[in-house]
């Protein structure tokens, strides 16, 4: 794995005052051509963009490859003193933004 640097959102989805709110995100992943960094990842909450990162080198030099993969997790997760829940619901992968 590569580390491609943080790309931090604005919205504040984990705290007390949104508490059974519910968010329509799109994600969008572009990969990088062979041995270039010309990638984006990008994300949208609620139809407004949350954040983008350009000029990412996902591949290195190789050329095979492709996403075959989805994963929803919370990489970044301190702890919590509760037991706490998250849904999923209407999730869509498509090639292009779907809108919310």
């Amino acid at each position: 794995f590569t580390w491609l640097g943080t790309a931090y959102g604005r919205t504040p989805l984990f705290d007390a005052s949104h508490v059974g709110q519910w968010y329509c995100i799109e994600a969008h992943v572009k990969l990088n051509d062979a041995g270039q960094s010309n990638g984006v990842f990008e994300y949208w909450i609620n139809g407004a963009l949350e954040t983008q990162k350009t000029g990412l080198n996902w591949l290195g030099a190789f050329s095979a490859y492709g996403i075959n993969t989805v994963m929803f997790e919370n990489y970044n997760n301190y702890g919590s003193p509760v037991a706490q829940e998250r849904y999923f619901d209407r999730i869509v992968i498509s090639t292009q933004r779907i809108g919310c």
